[in-house]
């Protein structure tokens, strides 16, 4: 039996493995919250660093360090919106949902796109599998049997046989409730453009 742990918030009685997930999904929501740079402002952040650095690079220490360098921007994610180049007319977005992070990117062979699409939803669990259901499958799309353990209140595999010599694509769509909204995550491989 697994342990549990209380959740102060509700009184209520939650797997160890559920809470974990609870923490886990509201501390991505307080970071994706905090992100709202636009790519003009990352980048201006980046010339002062590189602007900064060339200034010092000939100065003597004065004891100090040269500071954390910032993080460089990776033009295959967004935060708020879909990135450009993500394939929405086969991974949609139900009506009424939030977007909070989508990325694609070529896979590391370039046959396939990987795709990532985080979602906040007031829409049922049902509703949403049902979404994803229907929408994959007219695009071909199977629901693959799984027999994973996951922490998600829903969790379903989809899957698309090459109609050439081409490589299977594959995507999951995740559901948790927390009972207030709904979290989906979408993740997978898909054939570029």
């Amino acid at each position: 039996m697994l342990p549990r742990t209380r959740a102060r918030s509700r009184g209520a009685v939650l797997p160890a493995g559920r809470a974990a997930v609870v923490l886990a999904v509201g501390v991505l929501g307080a970071a994706l919250a905090g992100c709202q740079a636009d790519l003009d402002d990352v980048q201006g952040a980046a010339a002062a660093r590189d602007a900064h650095a060339e200034r010092t690079a000939d100065a003597p220490d004065a004891g100090g360090s040269a500071g954390t360098p910032l993080p460089d921007y990776d033009a295959a994610s967004a935060v708020g919106d879909l990135v450009d180049g993500f394939p929405s007319d086969l991974v949609a977005i139900p009506p009424g949902a939030q977007v909070l992070a989508s990325s694609a990117r070529p896979s590391a062979d370039g046959a396939l796109v990987d795709v990532t699409l985080n979602l906040r939803s007031a829409d049922p669990v049902e509703t949403l599998t049902a979404f994803y259901t229907d929408a994959l499958g007219a695009a071909g799309f199977e629901v693959s049997p799984s027999t994973v353990p996951s922490a998600l209140t829903s969790l379903t595999t989809f899957v698309r046989a090459s109609r050439s010599e081409g490589p299977t694509e594959s995507l999951a769509v995740g559901v948790f409730d927390d009972e207030t909204e709904r979290l989906v995550t979408i993740s997978g491989q898909v054939a570029a453009g």
